[in-house]
């Protein structure tokens, strides 16, 4: 699995700090020739299907976990890794921390039955809903939130990721 890149966002560099470590997986679903996102309607961007892994949790049981919940398809299958992305910032809960999350980026395959979103407050305040997108729809609504700076700290990340698979499919 290779490094993909690496974000640090970090405003507030004070030398040692405490670091959280997170480990999240995310599902790139392609089908004819769209992608199955997480719309953010309330921000009107996109990010790839996928959440923490909970402790004792294997990244396939994250994956299918999280897929299921956040845009109520099961997955099929769990195919090759695309790789992964870390992210350091400034812890959002604790100024005396710094927060790392490594996202592990695999291409799947869904079931065509559509189950219930299982969402947590902070997706519902979002308004999370599955939706099936071109790369250049995602890629044009993520630009447009990051250049009015009301994006979250994955938007980045997912616009990277959407601009690596444009590319390579070109």
């Amino acid at each position: 699995m290779k490094l993909l890149h690496i974000f640090d966002r970090r405003d507030r560099k004070k030398g040692y700090l405490p670091i959280v470590y997170r480990n999240s997986v995310r599902a790139i679903i392609f089908k004819h020739g769209k992608l199955l996102m997480v719309h953010a309607k309330k921000t009107d961007e996109y990010k790839f299907p996928g959440g923490g892994i909970e402790p004792d949790e294997i990244r396939e049981e994250a994956l299918r976990r999280e897929v299921l919940e956040e845009v109520g398809r099961k997955v099929n299958s769990v195919n090759e890794s695309l790789g992964y992305t870390d992210q350091l910032y400034n812890d959002l809960y604790d100024e005396r921390r710094y927060f790392y999350l490594r996202s592990y980026y695999y291409f799947c395959e869904v079931t065509i039955d559509v189950y219930d979103q299982n969402l947590n407050l902070y997706e519902q305040n979002l308004r999370f809903e599955p939706r099936w997108v071109t790369i250049d729809e995602a890629i044009e609504a993520n630009k447009e939130v990051m250049a009015q700076d009301k994006h979250h700290l994955w938007t980045e990340r997912e616009l990277f990721i959407l601009e690596m698979l444009k590319e390579m499919m070109s």
